[in-house]
């Protein structure tokens, strides 16, 4: 009898040490199953500037240095820095350092969100600036 107590005592612990604790989701990065590299053109709408287009080539997700954009109309370079991905889009950390006059510097965040195999929706955001166009896959 006073082994079935002891058990049945145990079985209130653990199920009251239990009811305080909430296991929290967890938070994982799944890439889309979606090939991103490639060359990507498309054009762009941007706040206070004509549309101008823009030409990605994504080479590695991995050595992000090879990873070059350029802006054509406003005549900037730069690259792309792999972030990570969700299941529904690709993020870049993008640095532009190439290029004439002011509005050729800065960082930002590019997502990249599959719409088709060959075509991406494309929306930046950084240093009070938001631009977003539909790219797609050359070659």
């Amino acid at each position: 009898m006073r082994k079935a107590a002891a058990i049945a005592l145990a079985l209130v612990a653990i199920a009251v040490v239990g009811c305080g604790e909430r296991e929290e989701p967890e938070v994982t990065m799944a890439e889309p199953e979606f090939e991103i590299t490639g060359e990507w053109r498309g054009r762009l709408t941007q706040k206070n500037l004509e549309p101008f287009t823009v030409t990605a080539t994504i080479v590695s997700l991995e050595r992000s240095k090879q990873n070059v954009v350029r802006y054509g109309g406003i005549e900037c370079a730069g690259t792309w820095e792999y972030l990570g991905a969700t299941e529904t889009a690709y993020r870049f950390r993008e640095v532009i350092d190439r290029g004439e006059g002011k509005k050729c510097k800065g960082t930002g965040t590019v997502a990249l969100t599959p719409l088709t195999d060959d075509r991406v929706e494309y929306v930046f955001r950084g240093g009070k600036i938001s631009s977003r166009g539909v790219l797609g896959r050359q070659g």
